[in-house]
């Protein structure tokens, strides 16, 4: 899915937005504003003493004992206050990281929790374009606050103190500076949105990018299966060549805006020479060290705003990276407050009333539906392939919102409970469940918080599975490598079951959590099932028929609706949809009861 460049809005908006997630702690802020004070206060004082050594020492008729006792207080002067700069400065550096650094774990924590707390219906990014966000888009934002980010903050109080001072020694060569300093970001505001607006589409290309590699990480085999290594690679180098040009699209904005910048700081030094000298002779009587001190202090205005200029392409696609992080914080995590935390104990009932769903608006890929499922039934949904049987499942489970009607648990429509209480009440078991590369023991364990080993150990005693375990090398501590590829898939839906055991849910939903698996584990999961499923609401989305007739009720679906409804044995004499299905599944079973219907 092609990502969307985030929606633009003032610095001072976008701050305002990151700090309702990561607040800035003002306290400190303010004292390190009076350490920048300190620190650019002692470097003006530098042109101060050099004036004044000038004007009462070296171009003046004194005595060479006055002249020597002047020129060594200036420099003392001047020492005194670098030390004192270069002090303030280093502290301000140590605080300055030290609060950027807080701030950026707080808002990568709280993108993390909010990618985590999504709402369901929000489908609308890539899983790499996520994490682009989180880690590269940061990482900008990281290393321009921890280099340009602080010396421009430094260098603003620098510019101000400059100005004021240039004001006391000359009000209109102060008055020309700030005339040239102004022209160059109002001449080049247009050429700034330009730049800002291509770093957005740099950051949406590299997010882009990030979900295609990932994509392809996560293809690999199914790559190599089929033989096709040369087209994805050429995909993916389609992706590094946007990102490229993208890039290159920002260079001669950039490299434009940085001759700007070295214009205008030639102008102000050529004009402040011309001009202050033509006040030294002039009704304004500058002395000769007046102008060397405005010099030094042009100087010190201009280095900063070159450094602004400079520095610009690193401050907008920290932008950019900070928009498209805020835009992770600021999405949606529920569209309804959860009323409720507590429902009623034991088995659940379900309840879909003129429900509807579609992936993409406009087309249904679901409904309408109206059923209801009594506490501790065992319901089994069968159909052909994309006939809405998994959209039926994950709206039950509230993966997903119903785009209209209602869907209720208890008689209490899911969009009100807490997620909390949900997790702990219904569990879904899908067809391939993911494992965490740990431990055979800690991927049950998830299952409920604090769950001791003894509670793994008897809930795999329940199971009947502790003898598979026990038959595993590493026993609990068996490691399942990434996404349990160091177990078979049957291995994976055992462990998968006893997780969901540990949770002991009022509502199991299995998304055929026993296909595709050898006889003997076929064995183990029917055990498993038998116990797991007992006195509780169970849905099976069946995709062969010898899950559906062990089932109470079957629910067949067709084209998104529910067509057929009832037991096995009705359903199968009544000689419609399903009874043809079984019809066809039958004979072709014959050796192999656990024959899949395909679906």
């Amino acid at each position: 899915m092609t990502s969307v460049a985030p929606h633009r809005d003032s610095i001072p908006a976008l701050l305002r937005r990151i700090d309702r997630h990561a607040p800035l702690p003002r306290t400190a802020l303010l004292g390190i504003a009076l350490l920048v004070v300190v620190a650019g206060g002692g470097r003006i004082v530098i042109p101060i003493t050099i004036q004044y050594a000038l004007d009462h020492a070296l171009l003046t008729d004194t005595t060479p004992a006055a002249r020597s006792r002047i020129v060594f207080a200036a420099v003392g002067v001047g020492v005194a206050a670098v030390l004192a700069a270069m002090l303030s400065s280093s502290l301000v550096n140590r605080r300055l990281i030290r609060i950027v650094e807080q701030v950026l774990f707080r808002l990568r924590a709280a993108a993390f929790s909010r990618i985590l707390r999504r709402d369901p219906a929000d489908r609308g990014t890539d899983s790499g374009d996520l994490v682009a966000r989180v880690t590269n888009d940061l990482d900008m934002v990281t290393v321009y606050a921890q280099s340009g980010g602080v010396t421009v903050v430094q260098n603003i109080c620098q510019m101000v103190l400059a100005l004021a001072v240039m004001a006391v020694y000359s009000w209109p060569l102060a008055l020309l500076v700030l005339i040239i300093g102004t022209l160059v970001p109002i001449a080049g505001r247009r050429l700034q949105r330009l730049v800002a607006r291509r770093f957005d589409a740099v950051r949406v290309r590299i997010g882009e990018l990030y979900a295609g590699l990932l994509e392809l990480l996560l293809g690999i085999d199914t790559i190599r299966g089929y033989g096709i290594e040369e087209r994805m690679r050429e995909s993916a180098e389609r992706r590094i060549d946007a990102v490229l040009t993208a890039q290159r699209r920002t260079l001669w904005p950039v490299g434009f805006n940085m001759s700007v910048g070295e214009w205008a700081s030639g102008l102000i030094t050529t004009s402040v020479i011309v001009v202050g000298t033509a006040a030294g002779i002039g009704p304004l009587h500058a002395s000769a060290g007046d102008i060397v001190a405005f010099l030094f202090l042009a100087t010190f205005f201009v280095r900063p705003m070159q450094f602004a200029v400079t520095s610009l392409a690193d401050a907008r696609n920290a932008e950019a990276g900070l928009r498209r992080v805020a835009t992770v914080l600021d999405a949606p995590i529920s569209s309804r407050t959860p009323r409720h935390t507590a429902l009623p104990s034991g088995a659940a009932s379900v309840e879909l009333a003129g429900v509807t769903f579609g992936y993409v608006p406009e087309r249904l890929a679901l409904g309408p539906v109206n059923l209801r499922i009594r506490a501790g039934e065992h319901v089994a949904v069968v159909g052909e392939t994309g006939c809405g049987k998994s959209t039926f499942a994950k709206l039950i489970t509230r993966q997903l919102l119903p785009s209209h009607g209602r869907v209720a648990l208890w008689d209490n429509d899911t969009a009100d409970i807490d997620g909390g209480v949900l997790a702990r009440r219904v569990t879904i078991v899908p067809q391939d469940p993911f494992l965490f590369d740990r431990s055979i023991e800690d991927n049950i364990a998830l299952g409920r918080d604090g769950a001791s080993r003894e509670a793994v150990l008897d809930v795999l005693d329940r199971l009947g599975l502790r003898e598979w375990i026990d038959h595993l090398p590493d026993g609990l501590r068996t490691v399942v490598g990434r996404r349990g590829e160091a177990l078979s898939a049957g291995e994976r839906q055992l462990v998968a079951l006893a997780r969901t055991a540990l949770t002991d849910p009022d509502l199991l939903v299995l998304d055929e959590a026993t296909s595709g698996v050898d006889a003997a584990t076929d064995v183990r999961l029917q055990r498993a099932l038998a116990h797991l499923t007992s006195g509780r609401t169970t849905i099976t989305i069946a995709h062969r028929l010898h899950s559906a007739e062990m089932a109470d009720r079957i629910l067949v679906f067709h084209a998104g609706r529910i067509v057929e409804d009832g037991p096995h044995e009705q359903l199968s004499a009544a000689g419609g949809r399903y009874a043809r299905l079984h019809a066809a599944w039958a004979p072709d079973t014959a050796d192999d009861p656990r024959g899949e219907l395909i679906g």
